[in-house]
């Protein structure tokens, strides 16, 4: 065989098929393969929309001592049946305290009233134990009437927030050194909430915000489902429920976004940008993927971190 020489007069040469194209993008083999060849005329498929880069965070796991049970958080009425009362339940590692506050704002580590005329802040000790039940004091609640409703569903400016609580641990009679002291006696979480009006025109409570303070560094915690297994140092005895839901072998390490679902290994969660756009778990639209490094290591005593909390 020749070879053959084009001339100046030929006419340009045709444009390289989709597939070819699709590969010079950076467009894996999966990606084409897993659709027929249309037939002659036919409108090609839509592409699978792809999710956003993925993201790569490092989460501290830490302990808080109190575990807030998030779908018993209610408002209740109090017995003069116009205001009302948060209540919930939790469970607690050790004796410590609650502080309401409503129309709260952060001040560095404390929480600071905007209608300290209205309404006092008040705060309940705890002791150690599970399944204890908090409830305000009666005539410490929040008469809703006296205030617009968009005061009450809404972050105000400034970052007001309708109701926030604050649970702080008392671990100074749990020391044995004055060392061990210092590490641990600023540990507490505050969770900021709105009001959310509901079907029968009652009033519920949505946390829209959660900060731990550790130390005097602040952390924002942000939940993600299905790290708990896998930020646990102590659960090498039972690895079920830390693979990947994918391969079912390597352990998980991605969460999907915005669902929050972390059910994925880094490898799985490549291929999964290129077949589909829908969480393994609850089938939501993919907007992106956050890849997370547990690290099981002391928190540092100085500095600014965001903490990811097990869920």
């Amino acid at each position: 065989m020749g070879n053959i020489a084009s001339s100046g007069g030929a006419s340009p040469s045709p444009p390289p098929p989709p597939h070819l194209e699709a590969y010079r993008h950076g467009v894996p083999p999966p990606y084409y393969h897993s659709y027929p060849r249309p037939p002659p005329g036919a409108a090609a498929p839509p592409p699978v929309p792809v999710p956003a880069h993925v993201e790569r965070h490092r989460a501290v796991a830490v302990s808080v001592g109190v575990n807030v049970k998030g779908d018993t958080l209610r408002l209740v009425p109090d017995d003069d049946g116009r205001s009302l009362l948060l209540a919930f339940s939790f469970d607690a590692d050790g004796p410590g305290s609650i502080t309401v506050c409503f129309f709260a704002q952060e001040d560095k580590c404390a929480l600071k009233t905007t209608k300290e005329n209205l309404l006092q802040p008040v705060t309940m000790p705890f002791k150690e134990g599970r399944g204890q039940e908090f409830k305000q004091p009666s005539g410490s609640g929040i008469d809703v009437s006296h205030f617009e409703e968009s005061e009450l569903t809404n972050v105000g400016e400034g970052g007001v927030f309708p109701v926030a609580f604050k649970v702080q641990m008392d671990v100074s009679g749990n020391q044995e050194s004055e060392g061990a002291h210092e590490t641990e006696q600023s540990k507490y979480l505050v969770k900021y909430a709105i009001f959310v009006k509901k079907d029968n025109a009652k009033y519920g409570v949505h946390v829209v915000q959660q900060i731990l303070w550790v130390n005097g560094i602040r952390y924002v915690l942000q939940e993600i489902y299905g790290i708990g297994n896998t930020a646990d140092k102590n659960a090498h005895e039972d690895d079920s429920g830390k693979e990947c839901v994918v391969c079912l072998s390597e352990p998980r390490d991605t969460a999907v976004l915005p669902c929050r679902h972390m059910c994925l290994c880094r490898e799985c969660a490549q291929v999964l940008k290129y077949q589909t756009n829908k969480c393994p778990i609850c089938r939501q639209p993919v907007e992106g993927l956050r890849e997370i490094e547990v690290d099981n290591k002391p928190i540092p005593q100085q500095g600014s971190q965001q903490l990811t909390a097990p869920q």
